[in-house]
This record gives C-alpha cells, structure tokens and sequence, in this order.
C-alpha cells in the first residue's frame, strides 16, 4: 500500500476511534471514556504517534484537550498513584508533548514525576532496577522499560547527564535480571519469589525502545542488537511472522500491541531495521480488514470486530498499528 493510502486509513482510524470514545468538554477539556489512568496516558501516546506521522494540527489541540482533562480528574501531583509504571507512562507522554510542541508544563510534568518515581523506586535489592508499586515486592519490565524511554527522552530535552546515566543504569539492570540471550523480554523479578518469564508486547516494545534510544544517544553497538534481538523474538517467535490474535482478555492486556507498534516503528524507521516492516503492514492491513461498521478494530486482529467493542483501550492498538506503518514527518 503506498503512503498516501496509509495516511488516509491512519487518519480515519483514529477519527472514528475519537468519535466514538472521546468525550469533548466545553471548557477546553476532553478524555477517552471508559478509561482509567494508564490507558488514558497510553492513549495520549497514541495521539502522539499520530501527530509524529502526520504534523496535523488537530493531533496538537486532541493532545491539549486529553492533557487538560487527565489533570481535571486527577490533578498535577500524580504521587497518590502506587503504580510506578502508571505515572511513567503520562511522563512519557508529557516528554513526548512537549518535544513536539514546546509547552512548559509539559516538561514540567515530565521532569517533576520522572525524578518522583526514580527516588522511590531505586533501590539496591537485586543489584538495582525500579520496583513497579510502593509496597516494593517486585521489580519489573513494565517500569523498567518505560523509564528508561522517560530518562531518554529527558536528556534529549535538556541535556542533563544525570537522566542519561539514569537511563544507562536502569538499562543495565534490566538486561541483567530480564532479558533472556534470545530477545525474550521477562515480565519481572520478584524479591521472595525469583523471576516470572511471562514475555509480553508490552515489555518487548519498551525494551525496543529503550534500546533503539540508548543506541542513539551513546553509539554503542550492544543496544541496536539488543533492540533486534527483541524485536527478532517478537515477530519470529513469539508470532511466527503472522497476525496477533492475542492479550485480548482482562483489563490490561488488550491495548499492549499499540506500545510494540511504536517502538518497532521506531526501530524500522529510524534504525532503517526494514525486515519487520512487511510484517507490520500485514498485521495493519488484517486489523483494517476485520473492522466494525464504525471503522473500530477490536485487539484480536484476525477476527472481524463486533459492533460493541468492550473497551476504548483495546481498540487503540489498532490504531497506533496503521500510524507505524508510516515514515515519521519532520
């Protein structure tokens, strides 16, 4: 499919997916209904994505409006939240909104809850890493990942050491104790318990780009392998080069495949690691095939999707998935 036709169902895909279930407000307001804290966050992501893709306005005043309504209902001190990995998604977020748009707040937001949840989270047990809630238990990939994307996108914001060495060290951490010689990305480490080799789309795509990041911002080697590595498992073993039918159950799972779709588009794009792009096309092309009369795709993206899809996060992957398949636009 050329670019343009790409950038047309993109385009569509998102508009119905925001018709259907994002709830706008007189007072410059808005958010995604249905959805708690990190979906929203990642949904904001979503939006990103497509504004990286596209330079549409509209992307810029949707993320406005999707920022202001998170801060309404949750304000602008996330630290009540004892979910680590839920206030660094909205930090990536905010990192990424103010790269593409310049506002302060945003990176205000960024710097003040990546540096909370940095000084809660280290510790020494098991050598380093990030635990994922307060009650300190376990430490894993969810966080890990994610926060090493934040400390990225932070140095390359301002140019403080200290993020990047952050990012390095939590890196580290996590190929130390989770990430397997064969690209599988483990779900966690557990204080009492030893390690949970559950491998999801979630933690594959962070690990992608956190790698591709790392690479980026020091030269070395090991990560851009380290991102292949991952991505290699991901489409050959964990998929066999076919359709992603599954994390389609519970209230989490189902939106993971839109963070694989980013950070893999990353890697194909601005890595030129092309040899993951058929695959990603196929998977767009069957979620735009199966789609409902509203033009919503369900997670399961080889079955057709009903007409009431149960949730606004598990119809986002869908949508993040057509804005990969696109080059990013300066």
């Amino acid at each position: 499919m050329d670019t343009n036709s790409r950038m047309q169902i993109a385009n569509k895909a998102m508009k119905s997916f925001i018709a259907r279930y994002f709830r706008d407000d007189e007072d410059g307001t808005g958010m995604i209904t249905g959805e708690f804290y990190w979906p929203r966050a990642e949904i904001m992501e979503v939006v990103m994505d497509a504004w990286d893709k596209t330079k549409d306005p509209y992307y810029q005043e949707l993320m406005g409006k999707m920022y202001r309504g998170f801060v309404k209902e949750f304000g602008e001190d996330w630290s009540n939240n004892p979910f680590n990995d839920d206030i660094m998604w909205m930090t990536i977020a905010c990192a990424r909104a103010y790269q593409a748009f310049h506002e302060e707040i945003y990176l205000q937001q960024a710097e003040k809850h990546f540096n909370l949840v940095f000084d809660r989270a280290w510790s020494d047990d098991l050598g380093g890493g990030l635990f994922w809630r307060i009650e300190n238990t376990t430490k894993n990939a969810c966080i890990n990942g994610p926060a090493v994307i934040a400390a990225s996108l932070l140095y390359q914001i301002t140019k403080n050491q200290s993020y990047l060495d952050r990012a390095i060290a939590i890196y580290d951490w996590e190929v130390k104790k989770l990430f397997g010689e064969d690209g599988a990305v483990y779900d966690c480490y557990n204080l009492e318990k030893g390690l949970n080799a559950w491998c999801s789309t979630y933690n594959q795509g962070t690990f992608i780009g956190a790698s591709v990041f790392l690479h980026q911002l020091t030269g070395e080697e090991k990560y851009g392998k380290n991102a292949v590595l991952a991505a290699d498992y991901t489409m050959e073993y964990m998929y066999k080069n076919g359709i992603m039918n599954n994390e389609a159950d519970g209230d989490d799972m189902p939106g993971f495949k839109g963070i694989l779709a980013r950070w893999l588009s990353k890697l194909v794009y601005e890595e030129n690691q092309t040899k993951y792009f058929a695959w990603m096309e196929k998977n767009a092309d069957s979620a735009w095939l199966h789609r409902n009369t509203q033009n919503l795709m369900w997670t399961a993206w080889e079955f057709p999707t009903n007409e009431f899809p149960r949730c606004a996060w598990g119809c986002s992957a869908a949508v993040a998935q057509q804005f990969a398949c696109l080059p990013y636009q300066k």
